[in-house]
């Protein structure tokens, strides 16, 4: 029996998903370590679907298994319907998370999918044992689609297309002892993927304590979390660190990394291996919800390569109420920034934009209190109403009267097979607290947020406003409520990103799909599409960077009554020259003088505890600024694989801290003559 799994990502613009496909991997291990006589089956693993393509062209497998995410649903769809043309006798199998939780809507999400035999329903998106019962069923009757379907399998969920009634098998206890799962690095069914540029994925935990109805980890089912042993994570982790570059990152699929006795052992293992191996450099991963004394333990030990999130979604006790969520206090969350400050590291916040209850002014108080608190960089999510989470059953959606439309996918679009394939998302644009205007207004303000307060990557211009008696908050209302007086070259950032926020969304998903098709080339050459957030922010920050910076000052002088005027000119002076934009192999070359009376650096390294004119030297000195060689490495490295483009920079600044994109002043030079 041949069997081809494929967790596709598009890779037309950039790659849509950028991590080893850890959960097709685990299926392959448990199945070669439980299936009966597994020497008879040959498993073949698929990121990019050119190579499946290619793969079934020359020889279609008696099985093909296809991940479903929000972002390869259509993609997973197109390849079931390519490989049953090519071969009909084909088994074909979806799972994965983006699988509703009602019975009627399973229905019509199998009725929309005419090429799926199957759905590996599993427990709680878990799909080991599920798919271990239908490979073993499907051989039991000798490799027969029709055969399979004759009865329920536990685990599984189809549709009987004859009679249009949903079949489903009983439900498969999930696997409490991940070390069950044999683990597919050492097992080397990942020693091909060291080179090509993605991140490993690793996880240590399954499971989230935390109900939340916008997310589809939080089901029921999943509260409890179950986990690897640490000595399986430490031999995963050499083993990775053996083979990979060093600037790769690590990509951690943890719903709360940090909130439990065990991340600690593993932090203090991650500087073992930079010490040793120099990696990981950087974890891609989502803090916890609470253990705010261990999540910072965590993060001291691993040496500051990981970020903590504090995801608290809303700030409004109406909303949790409604979204069933439980928050951190801010008064803790407060607490914890000092402490992380103290030890030079960051923290994110997360909020979501029109949760149900949620109001235009309760949702700038939480930005403002996030601020206020410390938080380096605030995330204001759009809600998507997601197959596999609560807030997308019927019920919900006619108790909180969301307001949707219908949008592509950012960046997630191909042409693989000789026809356009489009992915689509729902998203929440208004409700009955938040009107689609204010919506707007608000996604202006996060684009505005982004662009100038992304983890603290122009902090130093900020503390100034400080000193002159301005929070970061009023400066960015300030910003956002005279948008219309930004220089041209940001205004006109500002405008598209307005223009093509509200071009992109449509009433039905039919009707976006239709307009995806026929702007397709359009979306494929970045004139139209995109994650808008993401695209304009990367052209406030890389493309327009200094009319960005013109605006930040004036509006800091607008915002404070008694700024020292030679501090914020030399401070802002001091940013037009340190920060990186494109085209990067240019500026990075660049041979940057900078001639100042202040020591910026000296005052950034004492916490800006003193006015910067405390630090000023006997006379004007010259620096020159530079690049180290590893960090252009770093970026160079960034560039091959996701491009220059903005969708590309959105994609690599994800795995590099801000102030990775900056020059570093040396030695005092010589003036530069005259």
């Amino acid at each position: 029996m041949r069997i081809f799994l494929a967790d596709l990502g598009h890779n037309l613009l950039t790659l849509s998903s950028d991590v080893y496909p850890l959960g097709l991997a685990n299926l392959a291990t448990w199945l070669k370590a439980y299936l009966p006589r597994a020497d008879e089956v040959e498993v073949q693993l698929f990121r990019e679907p050119q190579d499946l393509k290619r793969a079934i062209d020359q020889s279609a497998p008696d099985v093909l298994g296809l991940s479903n995410f929000t972002w390869n649903e259509e993609l997973a769809l197109h390849f079931a319907a390519y490989a049953k043309r090519v071969s009909p006798r084909t088994l074909t199998l979806m799972g994965g998370p983006n699988w509703p939780l009602t019975d009627p809507v399973q229905a019509e999400f199998l009725r929309q999918a005419a090429a799926v035999d199957a759905y590996v329903d599993g427990p709680t998106y878990e799909g080991e044992r599920a798919f271990l019962n239908g490979i073993e069923r499907f051989r039991e009757v000798g490799c027969s689609v029709e055969g399979l379907l004759e009865a329920p399998v536990d685990g599984l969920t189809w549709l009987d297309r004859s009679s249009d009634k949903l079949v489903k098998g009983g439900a498969v206890a999930r696997i409490t002892d991940l070390d069950d799962i044999p683990s597919p690095y050492l097992n080397g069914w990942f020693d091909s993927w060291f080179d090509t540029g993605y991140m490993p994925m690793m996880q240590i935990t399954r499971g989230c304590p935390f109900t939340c109805t916008f997310c589809n980890s939080g089901v029921t089912a999943n509260n409890k979390v179950h986990a690897h042993s640490v000595d399986n994570v430490k031999a995963d982790l050499e083993y990775i660190a053996k083979r990979i570059k060093p600037e790769v990152a690590l990509a951690l699929a943890d719903d709360n990394f940090g909130m439990y006795e065990r991340d600690e052992e593993i932090a203090d293992y991650f500087a073992w291996l930079q010490d040793r191996y120099t990696w990981p450099r950087y974890v891609r991963t989502t803090t916890g919800k609470n253990k705010g004394d261990r999540i910072i333990r965590v993060m001291r030990k691993s040496g500051g390569i990981l970020p903590m999130t504090s995801a608290v979604q809303s700030m409004n006790p109406t909303v949790l109420k409604n979204i069933k969520r439980d928050n951190i206090k801010l008064e803790t969350y407060a607490e914890l920034q000092e402490e992380l400050k103290s030890f030079g590291m960051q923290s994110y916040g997360e909020l979501i934009l029109c949760l149900p209850g949620e109001t235009k002014q309760s949702f700038l108080d939480a930005v403002e209190r996030f601020l206020d608190a410390g938080a380096m960089r605030v995330s204001a999510h759009q809600l998507m109403l997601l197959h596999g989470a609560e807030l997308a059953d019927p019920d919900n959606r006619e108790r909180f009267q969301f307001d949707t439309r219908w949008r592509v996918v950012a960046r997630n679009i191909g042409d693989y097979t000789g026809e356009p394939v489009i992915e689509i998302e729902e998203m929440v644009v208004a409700t009955p607290d938040i009107s689609y205007d204010e919506y707007i207004e608000l996604r202006v303000f996060h684009l505005l947020l982004t662009i100038f307060y992304y983890e603290g990557n122009l902090t130093e211009a900020f503390e100034c406003a400080r000193g002159g008696g301005a929070t970061p908050f009023q400066v960015m209302r300030w910003m956002s409520d005279n948008a219309g007086q930004a220089p041209t070259e940001l205004k006109e950032v500002l405008d598209a990103f307005v223009n093509e926020s509200e071009e992109e969304l449509f009433d039905s998903r039919e009707a976006c799909k239709e307009w995806a098709r026929s702007n397709y080339d359009a979306l494929v050459d970045g004139t139209l599409g995109g994650n808008l957030l993401s695209k304009y922010s990367m052209m406030g920050r890389f493309y327009t960077t200094q009319a960005a910076l013109d605006f930040l000052e004036e509006a800091i002088r607008a915002c404070t009554a008694d700024v020292d005027d030679v501090a914020l000119s030399t401070v802002m002076d001091y940013l037009r020259k340190v920060v990186l934009h494109v085209p990067f192999a240019e500026t990075m070359d660049a041979d940057t003088r900078w001639t100042t009376g202040l020591d910026v650096e000296a005052w950034a390294a004492e916490g800006y505890s003193r006015p910067l004119t405390d630090y000023a030297f006997e006379g004007p000195r010259t620096f020159a600024g530079q690049v180290p060689d590893d960090r252009q490495a770093l970026i160079a490295s960034k560039v091959e694989t996701f491009g220059e483009h903005p969708s590309g920079l959105g994609k690599f600044t994800r795995t590099m801290f801000a102030r990775d994109l900056r020059r570093s002043f040396s030695k005092e030079q010589p003036p530069s003559p005259s």
